[in-house]
């Protein structure tokens, strides 16, 4: 299947199946925004950190959420980007539609990533799984099946 196909199949799924709303709008996301996501432990998150200029960030966030749709929708989709200054065009972007929530750094980026994980050099898309409780795994790049499975079944 195509990346053309996968996202166009994501898309439809989503629009089709899901209860869940495209962000109506975007939060800022600063220095201490990972810190009080930690803390507040509602439920199990994903949260991608994605670029504009990130051609794998879209397509992961479209694998990301159908999986998720299809095998824990309680968990929740977050979508952080890094560096689009231009809300208005988040929003309108389709690729950010399946997130539950919608955020955008604002500052400094290094202090972003720092914040997040001091080994993290800011490369996208950046995954953290959050469990909930207390637990944080990360992964560089498109989190793998062998990897995104097992968690989305273990938080539920």
């Amino acid at each position: 299947m195509t990346f053309r196909c996968m996202i166009f199949a994501s898309l439809l799924a989503f629009a089709a199946g899901s209860a869940i709303a495209a962000p109506a709008a975007v939060e800022p996301f600063d220095r201490s925004s990972w810190a009080t996501l930690l803390a507040s432990k509602s439920q199990p998150a994903i949260v991608i950190f994605t670029s504009v200029s990130c051609t794998h960030c879209p397509g992961a966030i479209a694998r990301l959420a159908a999986k998720r749709s299809s095998i824990n929708p309680r968990v929740n989709l977050v979508v952080v980007s890094m560096d689009s200054e231009d809300d208005a065009a988040l929003l309108r972007d389709m690729h950010y539609a399946p997130a539950d929530r919608l955020l955008s750094f604002r500052g400094h980026p290094q202090a972003l990533t720092y914040s997040v994980n001091p080994g993290w050099r800011g490369m996208t898309p950046y995954v953290a799984f959050i469990d909930g409780k207390a637990g944080v795994k990360f992964v560089l790049g498109e989190p793998k099946e062998s990897v995104l499975v097992p968690w989305l079944r273990a938080v539920r």
